[in-house]
């Protein structure tokens, strides 16, 4: 009985986000709304199991040949993936299982349930919501569903005092969890750049104080926003381009980071176009940067522009930090096919799937107001 509650909810929403009859081949706005908040979650979701592998050999050899969903983290893991086993013995050992969310997960829910609670983004509310988050942290990596760097320093800041509203709160780091988070925002604020550029700034401003990584985290809102808005991936280099330089010079200033979705466009040249796509993740690295993680994805939603399976799965299946590559793609490439171009599975494969799928039509919701 519970599978079939759980099915007739996804239906229900899939058919509200579904276009009218008769445009089969459009998605609405409230559909792709939905995709990219959704994209997020199960990218994340599919990347605790097998997080931080850099040796392909090791993942195929504890998740066989080929990635393909959700997977409790690894309590023995290959003996040749020692350098993160204590991370994925310290997750399962946390209770973290298939379709749980990592902490970023949990970071951009509170986001998501502060807009619906606000009706809106209120920076000062969220930062309270992330407060209450941190108090079930010691600081350390080993802490709640382990902490990476960026939030371990931007803690350890609010511990000694410093406000939300100073510029030094936030972490010295590159890493991509603000830009994860700014989802949530480009579902806000598609319609108006500006307006979205502002506050996916003033919202990585919460966790990074590097104006690299918000440059990266800022550029992504806006590609994810003008998806939302129906730019064409060919177009949204010039889309960018397009809003206000001064405003883009205050929020993003680093001009190369913001245009870089257009490297994705090699996927559609035959000379740079890979025959095995997740290993575009070796060519730009592995590793957490905000700048080996973003190109990588760009690449994958240029290469799978209608395939939200293939493309978060080559994400996942590229290794190393798949879990953030993944929640990348998976915003991106959720905005691209909407909510009903995500295999159900990846949905009410999701712990909780059901709240979160409400988090994502209360937001569209606000969208028509």
């Amino acid at each position: 009985m519970k599978k079939l509650l759980i099915s007739l909810l996804f239906a229900h929403l899939v058919f509200i986000a579904a276009p009218a009859a008769g445009s089969e081949n459009d998605i609405t706005q409230r559909d792709r709304i939905m995709g990219a908040i959704m994209g997020v979650f199960v990218g994340d979701a599919l990347g605790v199991g097998t997080h931080w592998y850099y040796d392909l050999d090791n993942l195929k050899k504890d998740y066989g040949p080929w990635v393909s969903d959700y997977n409790d983290p690894m309590l023995e893991v290959n003996s040749n993936n020692a350098r993160h086993a204590k991370i994925h013995q310290f997750r399962y050992e946390q209770g973290v299982r298939a379709g749980d969310l990592s902490q970023t997960g949990q970071l951009y829910t509170l986001l998501l349930e502060s807009i619906v609670e606000q009706g809106g983004y209120d920076r000062s509310e969220f930062g309270a919501k992330v407060d209450g988050l941190f108090e079930t942290l010691n600081g350390k990596n080993f802490s709640g569903r382990y902490t990476d760097m960026a939030m371990r320093e931007t803690w350890a800041n609010r511990n000694a005092g410093i406000a939300w509203d100073d510029p030094n709160v936030g972490s010295n780091a590159d890493t991509s969890e603000a830009a994860q988070m700014n989802t949530a925002l480009a579902a806000l604020f598609f319609a108006d750049p500006e307006q979205l550029a502002r506050n996916a700034h003033s919202n990585t401003k919460l966790f990074y104080s590097n104006d690299f990584p918000i440059t990266h985290s800022v550029a992504y809102s806006l590609v994810v926003g003008g998806l939302i808005n129906d730019v064409p991936l060919a177009d949204m280099e010039h889309h960018i381009r397009s809003i206000n330089a001064r405003v883009m010079a205050r929020y993003a200033p680093f001009p190369d980071s913001r245009h870089q979705v257009y490297v994705g466009q090699t996927a559609w040249d035959p000379d740079t176009r890979l025959e095995s796509p997740h290993l575009i993740a070796k060519i730009y690295g592995q590793h957490c940067e905000i700048q080996q993680l973003l190109p990588a994805a760009y690449y994958l939603v240029h290469y799978y522009q209608d395939d939200f399976e293939s493309a978060v799965l080559s994400a996942i299946n590229g290794g190393g930090n798949n879990m953030a590559r993944a929640s990348l793609t998976g915003g991106m490439s959720g905005a691209m096919v909407g909510l009903s171009g995500i295999p159900e599975r990846f949905i009410t494969g999701l712990n909780n799937h059901e709240e979160l799928l409400m988090l994502a039509e209360k937001v569209a919701d606000l969208t028509q107001n």
